[in-house]
């Protein structure tokens, strides 16, 4: 059996010494974050949480929420990492789904802890994380994180073997957006986990001098799967609370990274900064980026004037913890000013065994359009409470991933749409029907059609085309605003169309979203 704090525990042994994590000008060794983990274990089950409770963390990014990430493992506990990108009413839906009765929160959070505490039953104890004690915004109850591990004193390494979860068992919960509009749990084990390191560990060529840097936020699994591959690999992880341009930089040139995960509009911007000659990136590596396709104009010209950088692209989704696919530094090297398979998302990792399928289930000829299903061991345990959704969706003992897609003859998989509509937002997934059901809630709104248009900074933008209410009235910026009230930020249109009577319908008389995203591109093409 091998846990994730099982790998932690090794490096503490063999590089002590070696830097584990640097946030914000202060850096801890394996020997100190490996202890600091157990302190703040020990702290949790003082303070009675036992093994199957949930712990949430709401917070940026910081060397807390990569110490939350393991420590409620080792006594039998679930992290919960929170999308602080969320309102403070989509909090509260996602609290009450998984219950937790601890809230670990950072600086950022603090009126928002506050708020949560007094409208989540399950909530009954807030821990902030900080250097200093939380402000007057907190409840008098409120415990200071450092003091937890102060007052825990040195705790052994194997104090807690006999109620540490086991290579199986559910370790870390990740929420994701739903095409029901509803947030679903994401139950992740060691052994899901483990099994995305080793099948994408050795094809990104990731090595113990690795310096990663990590700024997406770590409530998504793109950027965390990246902690758990610093342990299992032993590397210096470099923690940004959030992405800044500029502070990239600055760290990548300071901390000699060799390589950080982003979305293909985090590396436009830094290409594109008036200061980016000024920087040093000699050090970088490998770039990894997924959510979204790599223009190749961005990949040559960062080929460019980073010369020695290689690409690996990522593919897969959070129950797939998360990569099936990956596109190799190898398959990233132009020919005559041609990256042959660049639009594809790669091949299969090692781990994944997946096929493309017809509505019936039955694999299609190659070439053909079907649906992408996988089975693997990185495959999560199933959705928090939803038996039925998990079952539907593991049906047949593949997880069933609602991409359409076909493989070539070369075993690279090509994605031709997405099944679910979802809509990628600067590396954000939105979901259709959450905005919908959003804007469905203003008086003025009869019915709405929500999807993605063509943006050059964001990938695709949220655009909402809204039919009002006989005699209503309301403009674009009443509703946005409305969104923006209800729903997290990413999910709000940028651009909502005010309908000149009702909204077309299809043959089938559902709205015809293909022709309303026709007509509006035809328009910006005007």
């Amino acid at each position: 059996m091998i846990r994730l704090p099982d790998l932690a525990r090794k490096y503490a042994f063999q590089t002590p010494e070696k830097t584990a994590t640097y946030f914000e000008t202060r850096g801890h060794d394996w020997q100190t974050y490996t202890q600091r983990m157990h302190g703040l274990a020990k702290g949790l089950k003082d303070l009675g949480v036992k093994r199957g409770d949930r712990v949430g963390y709401l917070g940026m990014n910081s060397h807390w929420i990569v110490e939350s990430y393991l420590a409620p493992c080792m006594i039998g506990a679930i992290c919960v990492p929170l999308n602080y990108r969320l309102s403070e009413d989509e909090l509260v839906e996602t609290i009450e789904d998984c219950t937790p009765e601890i809230l670990i929160v950072d600086r950022h959070f603090q009126t928002v802890a506050a708020a949560l505490i007094d409208r989540c039953a399950s909530l009954k104890t807030l821990i902030f994380a900080d250097w200093n004690g939380p402000s007057a915004d907190m409840p008098n109850d409120t415990l200071p994180y450092e003091d937890l591990i102060a007052n825990a004193g040195t705790v052994a390494f194997d104090a807690f073997d006999d109620i540490s979860s086991a290579s199986d068992d559910t370790m870390i919960l990740f929420y994701t957006s739903g095409t029901t509009g509803v947030p679903k749990g994401v139950m992740l084990s060691h052994s899901n986990i483990l099994a995305n390191t080793m099948g994408t560990g050795p094809l990104y060529k990731y090595a113990a001098d690795d310096v990663l840097l990590l700024s997406g936020p770590m409530f998504h699994l793109g950027t965390g799967s990246r902690v758990f591959t610093s342990v299992g690999y032993g590397t210096t992880k470099i923690i940004q609370p959030k992405f800044d341009v500029e502070d990239t930089m600055r760290l990548i040139q300071e901390q000699r990274v060799t390589t950080m995960t982003m979305v293909p509009t985090m590396l436009r911007m830094i290409l594109d900064h008036p200061d980016f000659s000024k920087f040093d990136f000699s050090s970088l590596r490998c770039l990894t980026y997924g959510a979204a396709p790599m223009p190749i104009g961005v990949i040559q010209q960062c080929l460019d004037q980073i010369p020695g950088v290689s690409f690996c692209q990522g593919y897969g989704m959070t129950e797939a913890a998360p990569n099936l696919c990956v596109l190799r530094p190898e398959d990233h090297v132009p020919i005559d000013g041609v990256i042959p398979k660049l639009g594809s998302v790669g091949r299969p990792i090692s781990t994944s065994d997946l096929r493309v399928v017809d509505e019936n289930g039955v694999p299609v000829a190659q070439g053909e359009t079907g649906e992408v299903i996988v089975r693997g061991p990185q495959i999560m345990n199933g959705y928090w409470n939803k038996p039925k959704e998990t079952a539907d969706v593991l049906r047949g003992g593949f997880y069933h991933t609602g991409d359409a897609g076909y493989e070539d003859a070369d075993g690279f998989l090509y994605l031709a749409g997405r099944t679910k509509e979802m809509i990628i937002t600067g590396g954000e997934n939105v979901y259709p029907i959450e905005t919908e059901n959003c804007l469905s809630k203003h008086p003025a709104v009869a019915s709405s059609a929500v999807l993605g248009l063509p943006h050059e900074k964001w990938g695709e933008m949220v655009f909402a085309a809204v039919s009002l209410k006989a005699g209503a009235t309301a403009t674009e910026q009443d509703l946005i605003d409305h969104c923006r009230s209800k729903i997290a930020g990413y999910k709000t249109p940028k651009k909502i169309t005010i309908w000149d009577g009702p909204l077309p319908l299809n043959p089938a008389n559902k709205i015809d979203k293909r022709g309303i995203k026709a007509q509006m591109q035809e328009t910006d093409d005007e």
